[in-house]
């Protein structure tokens, strides 16, 4: 599994956000999504994110149907590197939101799995990065993995995440992904509630285990 990134989500703890990127970890997110169980605010103030300033991890802000004003004012009060939008929003909101974010804050565009493939190509242009998860009614945080043989046979014309459950059980299946058409733009993992002692606070000692699985 050389070259894979990782990226821990649903962090609500600025130490460990610290100690993660000390970690090596590629991708810190925080959630900005009040129903979610790993909701940032809940913890956190935005200026301890601003004051947050990793070496070289990237912070991911992740929204879910956030309207363009609150979303920019939370991407610059936060210091944010990157937006991955989880929700239902179009291409026109993309345009809209790489419109005023500009070229230095990246795109993730979530597709969330059920059970077919969704069409991704609409978003070529719009998105920096794709991320496939678990479909759910809460927009991810199942803790569930989709299935990935729908993913496998596509060649996906973006570097894309994987996410959805992800667990240290997976090391063999994602070896598998690797060598799969869809293989080939595999990015990075994105790890959360498989690596959780409660929702929001991980246990660093299972990700540091499951991160030198790839040294």
């Amino acid at each position: 599994m050389k070259g894979l990134q990782i990226k821990v989500c649903g962090i609500t703890e600025i130490n460990q956000a610290i100690a993660l990127e000390a970690m090596g970890v590629n991708y810190i997110g925080f959630i900005f999504y009040a129903p979610s169980k790993r909701y940032a605010l809940s913890n956190l103030q935005l200026t301890e994110l601003k004051n947050f300033k990793p070496v070289a991890a990237k912070k991911v802000g992740v929204f879910v149907n956030e309207s363009i004003e609150d979303l920019f004012g939370i991407v610059e009060a936060a210091g944010l590197d990157m937006v991955q939008l989880h929700g239902d929003e179009d291409e026109a909101y993309f345009a809209a939101a790489k419109a005023r974010l500009g070229i230095d804050v990246k795109l993730i565009k979530v597709f969330r799995v059920g059970d077919k493939m969704p069409s991704v190509e609409s978003y070529n242009e719009l998105a920096d990065y794709y991320l496939f998860d678990t479909d759910s009614k809460m927009y991810g945080g199942t803790g569930a993995h989709f299935n990935w043989e729908l993913l496998k046979g596509n060649i996906i014309s973006k570097p894309f995440f994987l996410s959805g459950g992800i667990g240290p059980n997976d090391i063999g299946g994602i070896e598998v992904m690797q060598q799969t058409k869809a293989g080939k733009t595999l990015l990075a993992l994105d790890i959360n509630s498989q690596f959780e002692e409660t929702p929001g606070v991980k246990n660093l000692e299972k990700i540091k285990t499951f991160i030198n699985a790839f040294i």
